[in-house]
């Protein structure tokens, strides 16, 4: 980093010496006022304003939290490093058939679920919303993460923080291939030294934190529209002569 430039913010990150550049930097999502609705953030200035509110928290204290996002305190919220990563096979033999599966995995780390904020947002007019949507705040008294549908206050409820992240773990099934060799006495007529009949599938499923979601996407953390992989069939003969 240059002398003049200590520090700069890019997206879900800050670039500062000392920091991974894999570290979120994020406003901290507080939940939602039970009141009206309104989104609710940790509070930067905790100056008394129009903006600012006290919430009594389960601990007996008060928290100090604005429902203006420019008032949002940003944190280290994290980081797209997982704890644990890889993978592992299992195969079972059972006379001319093989059944084998290769798994991958990830433990920790946390998503960024950038496509999720988008079918969350209130200022999606005649366009996809999730239906997480139907639990959002309706009424005074209502619990809830998700705030009112106000198109009005979309940049307040549905800014950037730590209300989007989630825990990036998965197991995905990558493939799944049942292989049938063939006896001799058959293979002895085409004059082959072995032959197989497989059949495989590829991306057979993906499991994570949200349904849906596939955290692969990318190593920065954040996901995007970007299509999951196809699953794939493949049927298949080999023979050695």
């Amino acid at each position: 980093m240059p002398e003049s430039v200590p520090e700069f913010i890019t997206g879900t990150k800050k670039y500062a010496v000392g920091n991974s550049i894999f570290d979120y930097w994020l406003r901290s999502y507080y939940g939602v006022d039970p009141t009206d609705g309104a989104a609710l953030y940790v509070a930067q200035n905790t100056a008394p304003g129009p903006t600012v509110r006290l919430i009594n928290n389960k601990a007996g204290g008060v928290d100090t939290v604005t429902t203006a996002i420019a008032n949002g305190k940003f944190e280290n919220m994290g980081t797209t490093i997982p704890d644990l990563y890889g993978s592992f096979t299992q195969s079972i033999t059972y006379k001319n058939f093989t059944l084998s599966a290769l798994f991958t995995f990830q433990i920790g780390g946390k998503t960024y679920d950038g496509l999720y904020a988008a079918l969350m947002s209130s200022g999606n007019y005649g366009g996809a919303i999730h239906t997480d949507m139907l639990k959002r705040w309706q009424k005074p008294g209502d619990v809830t993460n998700i705030p009112r549908l106000d198109a009005g206050r979309t940049a307040d409820f549905n800014a950037a923080s730590s209300r989007w992240l989630i825990d990036a773990s998965y197991l995905n099934i990558r493939n799944i291939n049942l292989t049938y060799t063939l006896p001799k006495s058959l293979i002895s007529k085409i004059k082959a030294n072995n032959a197989q009949v497989f059949a495989t599938v590829e991306n057979v499923a993906f499991f994570s934190k949200r349904k849906g979601m596939n955290n692969q996407q990318a190593f920065s953390g954040v996901t995007s529209n970007a299509y999951p992989p196809s699953r794939v069939f493949t049927l298949g003969f080999t023979f050695n002569l």
